[in-house]
């Protein structure tokens, strides 16, 4: 694989955090929703509006009298006077939360030992805080860097904790060799793996190739992969197609 074997309890870092400096807010409309969004004066503030964007959705997905799954900490990144629409259809985004979330936990649990997660995010994804994780799971976040740690406060100040028996480790997007990076915190591609790619922030087919040859460089065979590529896709305006040309992966 693209890594040696390596020690996960070698890399039992803490999530850094950092203090939160609200340099100005904005107001957001949307979605059936009226938000005003934290930003940090040295984040790209478009990838903050898109990861504000996600948490409202998923805020209002759990606000529904019948949601297709709980996260209870989306609404610590918007503030709680925000005005829902809880009788629009359910978003797209949320019906792939749904999907992948299922396939995931059920992949897991087949998996004796330790099992190996990679989440390529926008920095806000709160998986690692809301999904019923097994024991023994080591759980990776790709992701801009000034947004996770910009939201990882904000998920501290309400209180979310990560499931004992399980460890959770930031790899910064902005790293010059995320694969190695990924290596040197503990992840062994000579065990199984589950990738998620839903949310991170990818501005050309390039971009995307990156993240795609880190997969097929680390996963050994029996791996799964999860992805939530049409929204990336439409705004490249690519198809499937195309990328499956590229021969990274090939989509069904």
């Amino acid at each position: 694989m693209g890594c040696p074997a390596a020690s996960a309890t070698a890399a039992a870092t803490a999530v850094g955090r950092l203090p939160l400096t609200c340099a100005h807010k904005r107001t957001i409309k949307g979605c059936g929703l009226s938000l005003r969004a934290k930003f940090n004066g040295d984040t790209d503030e478009s990838l903050f509006q898109a990861a504000i964007d996600r948490a409202a959705l998923r805020f209002q997905e759990t606000r529904r009298p019948d949601p297709l799954f709980i996260d209870q900490y989306a609404g610590c990144f918007i503030r709680e006077s925000v005005q829902m629409d809880l009788e629009h259809y359910t978003h797209r985004y949320c019906l792939a939360i749904k999907f992948i979330d299922y396939e995931l936990l059920t992949k897991l649990k087949n998996i004796d030992g330790l099992k190996q997660v990679v989440l390529f995010t926008d920095g806000m994804d709160t998986r690692p805080y809301r999904l019923s994780w097994p024991t023994s799971t080591l759980i990776f976040d790709v992701s801009p860097e000034t947004i996770f740690r910009a939201s990882a406060q904000m998920l501290q100040d309400v209180g979310a904790k990560i499931q004992k028996g399980c460890l959770f480790l930031h790899i910064p997007l902005e790293s010059s060799d995320i694969q190695q990076t990924l290596c040197s915190k503990g992840f062994n591609g000579n065990q199984t793996s589950t990738w998620v790619l839903q949310g991170l922030p990818l501005t050309n087919l390039a971009s995307l190739e990156k993240i795609l040859s880190i997969i097929s460089s680390l996963a050994m065979k029996g791996c799964l992969f999860l992805e939530n590529c049409l929204p990336v896709l439409q705004k490249l305006r690519l198809d499937r197609r195309q990328v499956s040309r590229c021969g990274w992966i090939s989509f069904s």
